[in-house]
């Protein structure tokens, strides 16, 4: 695949996933686990991706790595659970 559509494929999602927390925040449906989760994705995600480099890969592999998260975390937030 395109690396500037998995690009801009990665930020759509991305974009879905704030607005679906900012909403739960501003709602006061937010839970502690879920903004704990906020935080340690990103700095589990940030080992993950420096792994991927160390192994070899490129950012094309980390584009798809990340798209991988984030696609769950859509769907994960958008069935409410």
């Amino acid at each position: 695949m395109l690396f500037w559509f998995s690009a801009l494929a990665l930020m759509a999602d991305a974009f879905q996933v704030m607005e679906i927390r900012l909403r739960q925040i501003a709602a006061g449906n937010g839970t502690p686990d879920e903004m704990f989760l906020m935080v340690t994705e990103k700095l589990d995600a940030a080992a993950e991706a420096r792994s991927i480099f160390v192994r070899g890969g490129d950012c094309s592999h980390v584009l798809d790595h990340y798209r991988k998260i984030v696609t769950a975390n859509v769907e994960r937030l958008s069935t409410g659970q």
